[in-house]
């Protein structure tokens, strides 16, 4: 059955994109520990601020068409945005997606690049999406004290889980999982059965916002009730009931918006 939202939330995107051309923006530039050029877009506060959320996009997108509709929300709460654009996505090289393996140490990495240069006072909100909610959602317990919260929007609790899903959507056996998986998803004697952002949710040590639509199809809302449930810190969610996957904000945007805003508020005041 086709999407009834799609193309009504990719029009609305389009012209997200084409206002952010009129926004103050900066390129930014990392190495990654693998070698690999990274890029990032900053877009400053209106004011100068020591705020900063950072943006990490999901599977075969980038930081711009993810979230063009964050960033003039974000700057409105006096915001540095800082757009990613994962290894082997948008301008950033590289030829491998590691659904995480890599990516989150590239992450790490770059909140630690914000501090250095922007002053140890730095507060920081990691906002993910998709994959990227399964990379912040993986920095969960082991984040610098200048994390103040973390916002995941529909991140899969497992990858070896979310990929037997997504191998089950495309009607194939179970008992291909294994062969197909070693195929395409063992990078540097790691495999993907490493990837278990479950497990560092369980041991958070920042609150964390958790968002998906309940008629997610691409990584199923029982997820979202379990990384919920893992969590031991402060918490909040918004499930909303018509959103297919990654659609949440377009289909509920005030109380997606009202719950960030309470969280800056309790967490970053």
């Amino acid at each position: 059955m086709p999407n009834p939202y799609f193309k009504r939330i990719e029009q609305f995107k389009k012209q997200k994109l084409e206002a952010l051309e009129d926004l103050d923006q900066q390129p930014l530039h990392r190495c990654s520990a693998s070698g690999r050029h990274l890029h990032a877009t900053l877009f400053p506060a209106p004011v100068p601020s020591k705020r900063y959320v950072l943006c990490a996009h999901g599977y075969r997108t980038d930081g711009f068409h993810e979230f063009c509709a964050f960033v003039p929300f974000y700057l409105e709460q006096g915001f540095n945005v800082i757009l990613l654009d994962h290894q082997a996505h948008g301008a950033s090289d590289g030829h491998t997606i590691t659904f995480g393996l890599e990516e989150t140490e590239d992450t790490l990495d770059w909140i630690h690049w914000i501090v250095e240069h922007f002053g140890d006072e730095c507060a920081i909100v990691l906002h993910g999406m998709s994959m990227g909610a399964a990379i912040v959602m993986s920095l969960a317990a082991t984040a610098p004290d200048n994390v103040k919260f973390i916002v995941e929007d529909c991140g899969y609790a497992s990858a070896k889980t979310e990929f037997e899903h997504t191998l089950g959507m495309a009607h194939l056996s179970k008992a291909l999982y294994p062969w197909i998986a070693a195929l395409f998803f063992t990078h540097e004697h790691a495999s993907l059965s490493t990837i278990q952002p479950i497990e560092e949710v369980a041991h958070a040590k920042v609150p964390m916002l958790f968002i998906h639509g309940m008629k997610d199809t691409l990584v199923p809302f029982s997820m979202a009730e379990r990384l919920y449930a893992a969590c031991p810190q402060p918490k909040d969610q918004l499930f909303v009931p018509l959103a297919d996957h990654a659609q949440s904000y377009y289909l509920d945007p005030k109380n997606y918006e009202r719950k960030i805003k309470q969280f800056i508020q309790k967490y970053m005041s």
